[in-house]
């Protein structure tokens, strides 16, 4: 039988060691960067990349992000439209009736969807069939994004961490931090005060808990909406 010597097998251990390493690399605080919650920007997130149908999703999804709930069809949303417009009768202007079927046009090719695991969700978005968006918050802590976990962040370096990676200053709206180029929209890590300016949520604050990111594989630039958000930059 051929020995090992002693150093060889501490160069194998180091070389296995360092090639773990690589193939799984470790945040700031120590914990395992895993590929299943690795943020790609108009991709997807892990092993949920946008274009899969819903069974592919379920083929995929469980155990590590859970099993998936019955579809909630936009269409069907979308089909009561017209019986919210007829049941109020006057009350409802032409601007808000054309609203209303602006919004339900939207809704027809939009279906909703959880990933629930220990009961703790995630949002799926699937346009004309296919997975369009994804949702994960705060307890969903293995999410990361060039090599940090986001939600083992606070505010401010979440913040700029993604203004960084979009090129650009974010547009800003309520709770809302949306950064186009990357089709993310992070939420509860920002907030506009009522004479629009923009601050980080601080981590005593109340709505530091909710924070979510949501990904994309179009930005959200819905035109109606525009002109409620504001730019500012914390890089």
């Amino acid at each position: 039988m051929t020995r090992i010597l002693p150093w060889r097998l501490a160069f194998w251990a180091c070389l296995l060691a360092a090639a773990s390493a690589f193939a799984h690399p470790m945040g700031r605080d120590g914990a395992t960067l895993t590929p299943d919650w690795l943020v790609v920007p108009h991709a997807g997130i892990g092993r949920l990349v946008f274009g899969l149908k819903p069974e592919e999703v379920a083929a995929v999804a469980d155990p590590v992000y859970g099993a998936p709930t019955p579809l909630i069809r936009g269409a069907e949303a979308a089909a009561d439209a017209e019986a919210v417009i007829a049941g109020s009768g006057a009350s409802l202007s032409a601007a808000d009736i054309a609203a209303i079927r602006q919004a339900a046009r939207d809704l027809a090719g939009l279906d909703r969807q959880n990933l629930e695991k220990d009961r703790i969700p995630i949002l799926l978005e699937y346009r004309d069939g296919r997975l369009d968006g994804v949702t994960v918050e705060a307890r969903h802590a293995e999410t990361q994004f060039r090599n940090e976990r986001v939600f083992s962040l606070d505010a401010l370096e979440v913040l700029r961490l993604f203004e960084r990676a979009n090129g650009a200053p974010g547009r800003f709206r309520s709770t809302e931090a949306a950064f186009d180029n990357l089709a993310v929209s992070l939420f509860a890590f920002s907030r506009v005060s009522p004479d629009g300016k923009v601050q980080a949520v601080r981590a005593d604050d109340p709505d530091f808990a909710e924070r979510s990111v949501t990904l994309r594989r179009a930005p959200y630039r819905p035109a109606n909406e525009m002109d409620r958000f504001v730019t500012a930059s914390f890089d």
